[in-house]
């Protein structure tokens, strides 16, 4: 088992192997040197690798939304492969590190580029439709890690921005694929701002012409619930008596 898990040519296997020649130590990190010859191979920069998978992600020539009936306008299962490995290599180097290094730096300035694009500018390059709902993915996945590791005000920061995207999408006739991820992003992270999430998606979905997926629709449900909760929550601690 091992052996197939750290010898596939795959990308996740090379995340994790990166991962694992890191935080290993004595006896299990002797046996992993030894079993994946890692004397011969100096070891590579988190930070770089994940450029590189971001940057192949964005140059991927066969690049295109797979249909699903479940989950709508989906990512191809090579493209879910590069997303989940990125999303190891950031758990890895924590929160602040992933929000300053790679969200901040990396995935804001594609969506950037690409509202710019729409928007006429001459001098920027176009970006696939599918890279931004990729990107969108990503950015939801990403947004969980500071949501685990107590930073709820900048990962509220960030669903505000998708939240505005998503609030536009029908007058800006965003494209089907790009809605769905964008959805999937808040969704994940809802536990943020549920009231308020939840109140979006809502308003997005009756204004919506397009049949809904089921995978969006219990996702739906799910921040609704978030919502009820915090509702809840603030309505106890509006009638808890002062001291």
């Amino acid at each position: 088992m091992w052996h197939d898990v750290f010898l596939s040519p795959s990308v996740m296997s090379t995340a994790m192997q990166l991962v694992a020649r890191q935080r290993a130590k004595g006896e299990v990190l002797n046996c992993l040197r030894a079993f994946l010859n890692w004397e011969k191979n100096a070891p590579v920069d988190v930070g770089i690798m994940v450029s590189k998978l971001l940057l192949t992600i964005q140059l991927s020539p066969k690049t295109e939304f797979q249909s699903s009936e479940k989950f709508g306008e989906d990512l191809s299962d090579n493209i879910w492969e590069y997303i989940f490995a990125i999303d190891l290599l950031c758990c890895h180097k924590k929160w602040i590190w992933t929000h300053d290094n790679i969200i901040s730096k990396e995935l804001w300035p594609v969506m950037d580029k690409w509202i710019k694009y729409r928007k006429g500018h001459t001098n920027v390059a176009y970006t696939p439709d599918v890279i931004i709902a990729s990107i969108l993915r990503l950015i939801g996945r990403l947004g969980q890690l500071g949501l685990k590791e107590g930073f709820p005000t900048a990962v509220k920061n960030i669903s505000s921005v998708i939240g505005m995207f998503i609030q536009h999408a029908q007058d800006e006739d965003i494209p089907w694929g790009i809605q769905l991820a964008a959805v999937y992003a808040l969704c994940d992270l809802s536990p943020s701002n549920p009231v308020e999430i939840s109140k979006i998606l809502e308003a997005w979905r009756r204004q919506t012409s397009s049949s809904i997926p089921s995978a969006v629709v219990s996702c739906l449900e799910e921040v609704g619930s978030l919502s009820v909760e915090g509702l809840m929550d603030i309505m106890k601690i509006d009638s808890a008596p002062e001291t």
